[in-house]
């Protein structure tokens, strides 16, 4: 009957005959407003005072907010002095307020503006009031309405006067500010005095700990708690900007708040669908709830919209995310007469069903993805065996990174007649079962509206081509969450392609935020099974092997019912009599983005626990995966800036802000603040007072000849540092870091030199974390005090690494060199450095330790 467990408990009171009157709070109970706090709806009718010239062009409507508040608090000074209670009226707020806005009009005409922009933003809470009618209609008990409010009665049943509460017939109003008295101070006796009944036969259900629950309990009455925020939603809404007072920087819109957005939210997290999820899976459940409903939900309304708009019937959402999006567009397209079905296809098949001749310029194209693969990779996604191309079996577990190695492999494959024809076979072969399967889904259309998740449209475009050069007369038109700046030359190309909180990369500050780190959102999106790479003879796909954990699966499933279930929260009130506005406005698409790019750059540590064990696979017809927080980047966390994080490259930390939620919670404090204030990170991260370390590699002709680098340093919490740089090492000999300009002690954690070798695929790697007796590594300008401690007594400390010719002549094939340093760094006195001792070189016993001794001789002898 209810959807809302806590309405269930009261229900089951009033049915069973517990109680015999309900009694109901109004605001955040019976009504809710569409602003995350009651105060910044004065920024509302600030704009509407300002629209209407009702304000001095002096003041803003975050001005006015403001001011609305102060008066808001002497009236309640003044009533305090004159009734001796804090409860004060809206005439004598706005008698308060008057002087501050001189020329406004007549102050009757100025509180109805604000009771009516009242009523605008608040809408009834179906729940509740299914409870209240069904109380009074079936039961035929009697329903009071008790308010902590400056509202008089007569203004609450204006705001009351709506199609969702027409035919309740509530008892009485009783308000804090016609009593003179609010719940905590005695509101509660005038209530027992009009219901007539014992307190234990009353049931009160309200939002506010203290007023509802501990002052109805103190009369005896039995409470239930309706709490505006539960679980982590309050954590999540401040550090989403909403929870503090009305100022022009607060994050909502100026007409529509923030679209009832937060109320929806926690009133998600108390649906029946809530209790059904295991407590291991809660936490997923309401990130996908709180989190990510709000966005998809939008997304879902908009994608509906805009396939009505083109004058389609049916709607392709390609797979994999398509399953989970399909989903998410069902409800919103199919009241629009619109299906929203799936489709099969991948950057990997529709990349390679556009070559057709094999050329260089065509597989440059194949290549076009996130993490280029090995040679071996690229051989086989190509249909190529090892052993077919002169040369490249032995590169095949090389990265195409690797300089050159590129335009070596492409040469080698395309060179060769019959290798080249041998990729050209395959790519038909594909193509003219991929053909196959789009005919027998998409039909005669003319128009083909795709819906994805997006980034930058490659598959939209590939399969525009492919439709195109096999004379297919169709347009594609792409709908997706958001597009990058890389979709603008598509568009550019005549392609169509919209995105909701995001078209071609804008608004870049907030979007750049969320392409830093988009994993979770697409692994959130993903079925349990692999990744698109052909199809069959029966026109089947073929798909590659998924190595998803079941606990990922299962976590990820709660995310995805998390989000359906917001769905099917804000669908019941869009669906009412007075709806939600619309989330096709700029300002709820707007508000859909802070809050993702909230969950990306500044996320809660259970949020970045949760979630960051996933891991993420490329989609490219491979198989591998990654985690979102590699073990070996936790460890570097305490040493790092904000500028060493947002140096870290997407290959190889997918998510820094929720590494450092995890691992270095000050960092990730910090780092989120500058990126949301549009400060750079160099900014918030100090310079190390041991200066820059230079890096220099002899090759022959010793270190001045040789390459050389330097990076600036920079001090991380408890005065840690981490460095990182590439130098070129063709011919390297030795390596000689240079830790410092001037005398100090280091605390050497680790340092790791990791040579790039033409022939393999992962550097070899020598790894020092004790100075003494490490073979081939020396001191010069320093000295050994401990196994990690070196004290620096020159101004050219050296640090340098000798390659054994014979021992390590597998480093001759070094192309490049990674140098890596952690440690901590005290500037010390030129002075010798010794250890302090007392004259005669004894060390008297402490006095405590003296008495002890003496006592045992006493007991002894």
């Amino acid at each position: 009957m209810f959807t809302d467990v806590r309405i269930r408990e009261v229900w089951s009171q009033l049915e069973s005959g517990g109680a015999e009157v309900l009694t109901l709070d109004v605001f955040d109970t019976l009504l809710f407003r569409l602003v995350p706090e009651p105060a910044h709806a004065f920024l509302l009718l600030g704009r509407r005072l300002a629209t209407a010239g009702l304000l001095p062009p002096t003041v803003t409507a975050g001005q006015f907010a403001q001011l609305r508040v102060h008066a808001e608090n002497r009236a309640r000074q003044h009533a305090k002095s004159l009734r001796g209670t804090l409860e004060a009226r809206l005439d004598e707020i706005w008698s308060a307020l008057m002087p501050a806005i001189p020329g406004s009009g007549d102050i009757d005409d100025l509180i109805a503006m604000e009771v009516t922009l009242e009523r605008d933003v608040c809408r009834a809470d179906l729940a509740v009031a299914e409870l209240a009618e069904l109380t009074i209609t079936k039961l035929g008990r009697p329903v009071y309405l008790v308010s902590d409010t400056y509202f008089s009665p007569d203004q609450l049943r204006g705001l009351l006067r709506r199609p969702e509460l027409a035919g309740i017939r509530f008892t009485q109003i009783l308000t804090s500010s016609d009593a003179g008295v609010s719940k905590s101070e005695g509101l509660f006796t005038h209530v027992l005095t009009a219901v007539g009944v014992a307190p234990s036969r009353v049931i009160h259900l309200g939002d506010n700990p203290v007023a509802d629950v501990e002052g109805a309990r103190e009369h005896g009455i039995i409470a239930v708690h309706y709490p505006k925020y539960s679980g982590a939603l309050a954590e999540t809404l401040t550090l989403e900007g909403l929870r503090g007072g009305p100022t022009s920087d607060t994050a909502i819109d100026s007409e529509h708040g923030d679209y009832g957005m937060t109320a929806l939210r926690a009133r998600t997290l108390h649906r029946t669908d809530a209790t059904a999820v295991p407590s291991g899976l809660r936490r997923h459940w309401e990130t996908g709830a709180t989190v990510f409903g709000p966005v998809f939900t939008g997304f879902g309304e908009w994608a509906a919209a805009r396939a009505a708009e083109l004058g389609v019937d049916r709607v392709h959402c390609l797979m994999r995310e398509g399953a989970f999006l399909a989903r998410v567009l069902r409800e919103p397209a199919g009241e629009l007469g619109i299906e929203a079905s799936t489709l099969w296809a991948s950057r990997h098949v529709c990349a390679l069903a556009n070559i057709y001749e094999g050329t260089p310029q065509e597989l440059r194209g194949f290549l076009a993805r996130r993490r280029p693969p090995s040679v071996g990779q690229l051989l086989r996604q190509l249909g190529v065996g090892m052993d077919e191309v002169a040369g490249l079996s032995a590169l095949a577990s090389r990265r195409l990174d690797v300089p050159g190695l590129l335009s070596e492999t492409l040469e080698a494959l395309c060179a060769d007649e019959r290798v080249r024809s041998e990729i050209v076979l395959t790519a038909s072969r594909l193509r003219e079962r991929f053909l196959r399967y789009l005919d027998a889904h998409l039909g005669g259309a003319d128009t083909i509206v795709v819906v994805d998740l997006g980034w930058g449209g490659t598959i939209q475009a590939l399969l525009q081509r492919l439709l195109t050069a096999c004379g297919r007369e169709a347009e594609v038109v792409g709908l997706y969450l958001a597009t990058s700046a890389g979709s603008q030359a598509h568009r550019l190309g005549g392609l169509r392609l919209e995105g909701y909180i995001a078209s071609g990369g804008e608004p870049d500050a907030l979007f750049g935020q969320v392409m830093r780190s988009p994993e979770v959102l697409e692994q959130l999106c993903m079925p349990d099974i692999g990744s698109l790479i052909g199809f069959d003879e029966d026109r089947n796909p073929v798909l590659g092997p998924d190595h998803t954990t079941r606990t990922q699966v299962a976590q990820r499933v709660a995310v995805q019912d998390g989000v359906l279930a917001y769905q099917r929260e804000w669908l019941r009130y869009r669906r009412s009599e007075t709806p939600m506005p619309s989330l096709l406005d700029d300002g709820a698409r707007l508000a859909a983005l802070r809050s993702l790019a909230r969950f990306v750059t500044r996320p809660t540590s259970s949020e970045a626990l949760a979630f960051g064990v996933w891991a993420h696979d490329d989609n490219f017809g491979s198989d591998a995966s990654e985690g979102l927080l590699p073990a070996d980047l936790l460890r570097r966390m305490p040493y790092l800036t904000a500028a060493d994080l947002e140096k870290i490259p997407m290959q190889e930390l997918y998510w820094p802000a929720g590494v450092a939620a995890v691992a270095n919670r000050p960092l990730a404090v910090v780092s989120g603040l500058a990126t949301n204030a549009g400060i750079s990170a160099a900014e918030v991260s100090p310079e190390a007072a041991a200066g820059p370390v230079e890096v220099y590699v002899d090759t022959g002709g010793d270190f001045i000849n040789g390459p050389k680098e330097s990076v600036v340093t920079r001090s991380a919490r408890d005065g840690l540092s981490w460095v990182r740089l590439r130098i070129d090492g063709v011919g390297v000999r030795r390596v000689r870091i240079d830790p410092a300009g001037r005398r100090g002690l280091m605390r050497l954690d680790w340092l790791r030199l990791s040579f790039h070798l033409n022939n393999l695929a992962e550097p070899h790697t020598v790894a020092i974390t004790s100075v003494v007796d490490h073979p081939g590594f020396h001191l010069v300008g320093a000295r050994a005090l401990q196994p990690n401690l070196i004290e620096i007594h020159s101004d050219d400390p050296q640090f340098v690494y000798v390659i054994d010719p014979v021992a390590q002549a597998y480093l001759a094939a070094t192309y490049a060199i990674d140098v890596e340093m952690a440690f901590g760094w005290l500037a010390i006195s030129s002075d010798p450095l010794t250890i302090a001792t007392r004259p005669g070189g004894t060390t008297p016993l402490p006095r405590r330790a003296a008495r002890r001794l003496l006592r045992e001789f006493e007991t002894r002898f």
